[in-house]
């Protein structure tokens, strides 16, 4: 695996979803070398992933490279022995242009640089329909990133609240991305929760960025709902955590998000219009029951994902073994299609 984003000890939130596939496919019985490289300028950082590539499959040890977010794929790819397999993250493929703000330079030049590396890889792996159609190659796989069921599921309210401090009665909404990032919207969020003020509910918007796992799965227990008001994602991971925690979701239709949750009970896809959100938040908030979340998104579980993921693994190296004349195959069967 070669990524940029790992969790450490001072960035616990960093890459968590990466470190969840690599924990599953060990447990799938896989041998799995991490190479992460230490913070420093972003060039050094990219060339010592691309010489530690280099370097590791000269032997041809190595059964596949796996790339993470596209210019770490293309780090990859400066070497010729072992089978490449890209994973694309979202904005190195889509970018973060939208109606309020375009793609800066730097943007557009990864965007161009991932879109021609699903040319050059042998497979591809995205993570919603959207994205894929970026690819515009044969080779892409949509596989959503598997969602960790021993560690996100439901927890006492109370309990959570508890640990955190919150008041027992009052209504929470989680805001789980960083408010800092315009494509996250977070402006829609607050101004949804102004709307449920102003109607007299005491009811609080609270953001959960930059914290470890074991945090994080707290404040989802802990909240009332989750909302995600995004102009663009791929496939939110908070969205499937708090799924599996059976806590309500109100989000715009953005990434796979709509797959996720549509067919959900308590949960509502909404236009960006702060009315329409304080309306399908006001529901949730209220809602009595918890959702059928976990149940619903049963077949994001980690390990079942993980076998998708070793699904690509060998197509990737059958078609670097038979390059000439596999354009187009597909192991029969697979759960890829």
């Amino acid at each position: 695996m070669v990524t940029g984003i790992y969790p450490t000890s001072h960035k616990p939130h960093s890459g968590t979803f990466i470190r969840s596939q690599v924990a599953s496919l060990i447990d799938a019985g896989l041998e799995v070398e991490i190479i992460h490289p230490k913070p420093g300028p972003v060039p050094y950082r990219y060339a010592s992933a691309a010489v530690q590539v280099f370097r590791k499959t000269l032997n041809g040890r190595f059964d596949i490279v796996h790339g993470h977010y596209g210019l770490w794929c293309l780090a990859c790819c400066l070497q010729w022995k072992t089978p490449v397999v890209a994973s694309f993250l979202g904005s190195d493929l889509l970018g973060n242009e939208t109606e309020y703000c375009d793609n800066d330079k730097k943007t557009n030049l990864v965007i161009h640089i991932s879109r021609w590396l699903c040319q050059q890889v042998d497979a591809v792996i995205v993570k919603s329909e959207g994205m894929k159609q970026a690819t515009h190659s044969n080779e892409t796989f949509i596989i959503p990133n598997g969602v960790d069921f021993s560690f996100f599921h439901p927890i006492s309210r109370a309990e959570a609240r508890a640990a955190l401090g919150w008041h027992k009665s009052r209504y929470y909404v989680l805001f789980g991305n960083d408010p800092q990032i315009p494509r996250k919207n977070f402006a829609l969020a607050q101004a949804a929760i102004a709307h449920l003020q102003a109607k007299g509910l005491d009811v609080a918007l609270v953001v959960a960025t930059g914290l470890p796992q074991t945090q994080v799965v707290q404040y989802i227990n802990a909240s009332n709902a989750l909302v995600l008001p995004s102009l663009i994602e791929g496939s939110p991971n908070i969205v499937k955590e708090t799924m599996a925690c059976n806590i309500p979701v109100v989000a715009t239709d953005v990434g796979d998000v709509q797959q996720v949750i549509g067919h959900t009970d308590g949960c509502a896809i909404c236009p960006p219009d702060p009315t329409a959100f304080a309306i399908a938040l006001e529901r949730a908030i209220l809602r009595a029951e918890p959702t059928t979340g976990r149940k619903d998104i049963a077949h994001l579980d980690r390990t079942i994902v993980a076998q998708q993921v070793i699904a690509v693994y060998e197509e990737a190296i059958h078609r670097h073994t038979h390059r000439g004349n596999s354009v187009g195959w597909r192991p029969q069967g697979s759960p890829l299609q």
